[in-house]
């Protein structure tokens, strides 16, 4: 079926996920990485996108789970045959999570030191510790314990009569530019911060060993490009680790990476007009709403069925709001309302950030070998769980 044929069955706007391709991107990622690092494994990040479909992907192809709460939590345990292999990470944990966690044997990677005592009493065992380094901005992390600071971490865990088991970093795509207060977004991170950043906690793992700690894996977090580019990343990692005399595990956490062009927004043109500086504006049955990245880098958008000279466009949705812009210079041909549009590539965190501000969230249809089906297609997700069982 077309995409016009799916919205006169579906609706508009309507997103279209495509779980063979997630599932294409996630092994190609593992295999660059397994390749030039054997101990590998993958927890993929639930809060990039947390659709079902994708969730039993990860667990198919024999990935885990990075959570950042409790929803995402209890997902993860309806997915994940062992819960040991889940990573909790976020800077504020609450109590329910850390209980579960810690009753499950899940790897919790502590935020601050006050993070380890209330681990410590909510019976968690195994941590991690989260070591801060400075936003692409040059701006202190909000996120984890300063390097300075991790070898007092690691002794306050002991004597709380916790296991530190990993060192984790995670560079951020996404900052809050003081100066001009804009979000800004740089994704993905260079392979040389990658590898600086493995240095740190490989340098950190070493000293660590020295008062007995055993630190079985380093975390990468995230940040990280698909397979495609991700090359150069590994090598630069890899070579890092080596270089400071690591041997244990390597965890990454993909999100952006095996999500983002899995899954495309379908919208329709509902009316066009010509703004008093001539310039021509498309609005559009989303917006924002829908589509909260465009507020930091519009989308790619494509016209299915429609050629011809192409020439610039403000695409607007919906909202009584002006910010409410999809793409402030788009290049489209000729439009009519009716005329379908595809928000390209936008499966990292658009869904799990949008909002019900105006219509209800679209509906969702998950293409898997050629066949489109709803997203909570309940009898076909319940044969997908008995599969992934």
């Amino acid at each position: 079926m077309n995409v016009r044929e799916l919205i006169a069955d579906h609706g508009s706007p309507l997103w279209l996920a495509d779980a063979d391709l997630f599932s294409a991107n996630l092994r190609a990622f593992e295999s660059v990485w397994k390749g030039h690092w054997p101990q590998s494994r993958i927890a993929y990040s639930y809060k990039t996108n947390r659709l079902a479909w994708f969730l039993h992907r990860v667990e198919r192809a024999g990935g885990s789970a990075e959570v950042v709460c409790l929803a995402e939590y209890e997902l993860a345990r309806r997915v994940v045959a062992d819960p040991t292999r889940i990573v909790v990470d976020g800077p504020a944990k609450p109590e329910p999570l850390l209980t579960r966690a810690g009753a499950d044997g899940a790897l919790v990677i502590a935020d601050s030191l006050a993070e380890l005592e209330r681990a410590a009493v909510a019976g968690v065992r195994r941590v991690g510790l989260r070591v801060a380094v400075n936003s692409f901005t040059g701006t202190p992390s909000r996120f984890g314990i300063p390097p300075a600071e991790i070898l007092a971490a690691a002794r306050a865990a002991a004597a709380l009569g916790l296991s530190v088991r990993a060192l984790s970093v995670h560079l951020v795509s996404t900052d809050f530019e003081a100066t001009s207060g804009r979000v800004v977004v740089s994704w993905p991170r260079a392979p040389d911060e990658h590898a600086a950043a493995a240095a740190l906690l490989a340098r950190l793992a070493s000293q660590l060993g020295l008062e007995s700690h055993a630190i079985d894996e380093i975390d990468l977090g995230g940040g990280l490009p698909a397979a495609s580019a991700c090359a150069g990343h590994a090598r630069a990692v890899t070579r890092a680790l080596r270089d400071h005399g690591f041997s244990g595990g390597l965890l990454l956490e993909p999100g952006r990476a095996v999500a983002a062009d899995a899954v495309d927004l379908a919208l329709s043109v509902v009316a066009i007009k010509s703004l008093a500086c001539g310039a021509r504006c498309v609005i559009c049955d989303a917006g924002t709403n829908f589509l909260p990245g465009a507020l930091t880098g519009p989308p790619r958008l494509d016209v299915p069925g429609r050629r011809g000279p192409r020439s610039p466009a403000l695409v607007t949705g919906p909202l009584c709001l002006n910010a409410d812009v999809v793409h402030p210079c788009a290049q489209l041909p000729a439009l009519e309302p009716g005329d379908l549009l595809l928000a390209r590539a936008v499966g990292a965190y658009q869904q799990s950030a949008s909002t019900e501000f105006g219509e209800a969230r679209p509906r969702v249809l998950v293409s898997e070998r050629g066949t489109w089906r709803p997203a909570d297609d309940l009898h076909h997700r319940r044969q997908v769980e008995r599969q992934a069982a």
